[in-house]
């Protein structure tokens, strides 16, 4: 790469800066749980440094030592307070590294907007997933000063030859420029001959502008427009909510309170658990805005998720019963999907507009709560700061546990890492935590698990003096358990009319019925080891022979991509004409209750069907909690689960469960656990264990006395 500076740095002494070479021996070091933290805290002594030009030259010549090595320079480059230090991240916009350019991208945001730059970031804006998110962002940061060429930038790139998904992401960013983009937008959502996802961009935009001729275009395409008519009356609500109402705790007891997860049916009975991104913090979520909104001191509760087009014009749907609404956010099509995590990062317009169409629609709201690295925590963050709501987070150490993880059991070298941090995204993800961390009015923490170092630079920063800090258990519906339970005693375990256990039943094959099962529940990615369990499951005969194993999770009807890989892993390790496959049920996603009732038949057995005394097998490498885990034990059930992560907190290791080591042999941790089956008091040790430390009720009590106190102003 020829540097624009190149003339003047042969001014530079072979020597690098003190802090620089630091850098470098960190490169070098392989230790990449340290390279994450320490790059942090050096650039910030690279903000502070007296010598900026020095460090310009050095830091660039520190990115010609590899990927890694330019991700770290990157990351003290933006803490330069000199030109050369724009140039340089300018000129790693054309880095051969995807991963390269997308950080330079990230990172330019903090800079002054750059024509050099302009033509780079416009062609990553067609790209998709994380790389539009990232140049989209720094182009709206600089669109206050610089509108007039990046509008001429994004009509320019409006070709056919683009493709309708590449155009979408330019309406996008068209959509967050000023006024003068106000009649190509109007123009593309009443051309009648564009493509629907484009159309969908520029009427979800449109909304947002409130030019009279404007919401005149809206009510013409809601009246006569089948194709984008539900986008343009989504629209059109939104500019009629204004602002939301002002917050006075002065007139009212109970606090109302708004959480977050990016997931779909959130309808109260998780109808589709399992599938999709509906997993854990789904569930989580419906039962702790249950419990919460049953408190006295809880005014309201509302629960955004994830819905079609036409739930989000709905509106919050409210129970007759208690104080509980949910609402929708909708984003994604057929051109642009977004199945997975990772899709959902180039949505991140439309989330924003969602996430404050349902604030607004359920205001006045007293806290936001967030969780987890992903778009939605981005977008809601985002969105509590503009409209002024204070938000709590939920500090998981993801992803810098997965790191210090896989390096403990020596799974990374500077290639894995680099592929790691190009499709998990972990570098961005763990400064997007850090980041929500620092803004968060309140602050929940896992307990046990150990304290990210970030944190503790927030102690050293007196940050903590603004926020309210607790540590907060997850927590499950204990309850449930025992409604499911009482309704199985008192039709002896037969249930009919499409029940789950039917359906179980059905699927066994006679010669393999009154044997245990072995058990799992969750989504089918590849984090959660569904695949590692039928392995295990599937070479051990005699686990095969005396167990069947029963998988609960999935679309098994439509799956995304993600689920269909995990699916045909499956298929490769046990294939439909392999006799074990007689042993397998797939059950696909299934609502909470569901859920609830094959835990406790899988511990009580069926007369016909299968035999009492089954196991619950987690497969997942490293878990951050475990709510499924925790479920399993509260119905009776031994647990398999790793031992990295919130489990090894809460499994009796030889007694309420088993912990695997992420290199251990998981078959024969499972027989282990069919040895612990009648171990004496062991499920009612494990049951009052659940009731005492993680009830969602408990969990509900933690969260209240953290969202009381006033809100700090910002």
């Amino acid at each position: 790469m020829v540097l624009s500076f190149a003339r003047e740095s042969i001014l530079r002494p072979t020597e690098l800066h003190p802090i620089v070479e630091q850098l470098r021996s960190l490169v070098g070091a392989g230790d990449y749980s340290s390279l994450l933290h320490r790059s942090a805290q050096l650039a910030e002594r690279v903000r502070r440094s007296p010598d900026q030009a020095a460090l310009s030259y050095d830091l660039r010549r520190l990115a010609d030592d590899g990927t890694i090595a330019s991700l770290v320079a990157i990351e003290s480059l933006v803490c330069v307070d000199h030109r050369l230090a724009d140039e340089a991240l300018v000129d790693l916009l054309s880095h051969s590294a995807q991963i390269v350019r997308r950080h330079a991208a990230w990172r330019l945001g903090d800079r002054q907007p750059s024509d050099r730059a302009l033509p780079a970031l416009i062609e990553m804006i067609t790209v998709g997933g994380i790389d539009t998110m990232h140049a989209h962002r720094t182009l709206r940061r600089w669109s206050d000063s610089f509108a007039p060429p990046i509008l001429r930038a994004a009509i320019a790139e409006l070709t056919d030859e683009n493709g309708h998904a590449a155009r979408a992401r330019l309406v996008d960013l068209i959509g967050v420029l000023g006024n003068d983009a106000d009649q190509v937008l109007l123009h593309l959502a009443l051309d009648e001959s564009e493509a629907t996802s484009v159309r969908a961009a520029a009427v979800g935009a449109l909304g947002e502008r409130n030019r009279p001729s404007i919401e005149n275009s809206l009510r013409h395409l809601a009246a006569f427009d089948v194709t984008i008519g539900t986008d343009a009356a989504l629209a059109l609500s939104s500019r009629w909510l204004g602002e939301p109402p002002s917050v006075d705790r002065s007139e009212r007891s109970g606090v109302r309170v708004a959480q977050l997860v990016l997931a779909e049916g959130l309808d109260g009975q998780l109808s589709l658990g399992g599938r999709g991104d509906t997993g854990g913090v789904a569930s989580l979520l419906v039962s702790l805005g249950e419990a919460l909104a049953r408190r006295s001191d809880v005014e309201h509760v509302l629960t955004i998720g994830r819905g079609t087009v036409s739930d989000a014009v709905i509106g919050p749907l409210s129970s007759s019963q208690i104080p509980l609404s949910y609402g929708m956010v909708s984003f994604g099509d057929d051109d642009r999907p977004a199945d997975n995590a990772n899709q959902a990062w180039e949505h991140l317009p439309a989330i924003e507009r969602g996430i404050r169409r349902a604030l607004r629609l359920a205001g006045p709201i007293d806290v936001l709560h967030l969780r987890m690295a992903h778009a939605g925590t981005l977008a809601g963050a985002s969105v509590a700061a503009e409209i002024g709501i204070p938000f709590c987070f939920s500090v998981a150490p993801d992803p810098h546990n997965v790191i210090e993880s896989l390096q403990a059991r020596g799974e990374l070298d500077d290639e894995s890492f680099v592929r790691l941090a190009t499709d998990t995204h972990v570098w961005f993800r763990a400064r997007l935590i850090e980041g929500v961390a620092r803004d968060a009015d309140q602050l929940a923490l896992f307990p046990g698990s150990k304290q990210i170092d970030f944190l503790d630079g927030l102690e050293a920063n007196g940050e903590h003096q603004r926020q309210s800090v607790a540590v907060v258990a997850e927590g499950i519906d204990v309850s449930l358990l025992d409604r499911v339970g009482d309704i199985q005693d008192a039709v002896h375990g037969d249930m009919r009319s499409g029940d789950v256990l039917d359906d179980l039943a059905t699927d066994i094959p006679p010669s393999r019925r009154d044997l245990p099962l072995v058990l799992s529940v969750g989504r089918l990615d590849p984090i959660k080891g569904m695949d590692r369990v039928v392995a295990a499951w599937a070479s051990d005969p005699r686990l095969h022979d005396h167990s069947n194993l029963v998988i609960v999770g999935g679309d098994l009807a439509k799956p995304s991509a993600t689920e269909a890989a995990v699916l045909d892993v499956i298929d490769r390790l046990v294939p439909a004409t392999d006799p074990r496959r007689a042993g397998i049920v797939l059950l696909g996603g299934r609502p909470r209750a569901d859920v609830a009732r094959l835990l406790v038949a899988a511990v009580s057995g069926r007369a016909g069907g299968w035999a009492a005394g089954g196991v619950y097998v987690d497969g997942a490498v490293k878990e951050e909690f475990g709510l499924a885990v925790l479920e399993a034990m509260a119905a009776g059930l031994v647990v398999v689960a790793p031992s990295t992560g919130g489990p090894s907190t809460y499994v009796d290791d030889g007694d309420t469960g088993v912990l695997v080591a992420p290199r251990a042999d998981l078959g024969a941790a499972i027989h282990r656990g069919f040895g612990l089956v009648a171990r004496s008091g062991r499920a009612e040790r494990a049951r009052t264990l659940v009731e005492q430390r993680y009830s969602i009720e408990t969990m509900a009590d933690q969260l209240v006395a953290l969202y009381r106190p006033a809100p700090v102003s910002r």
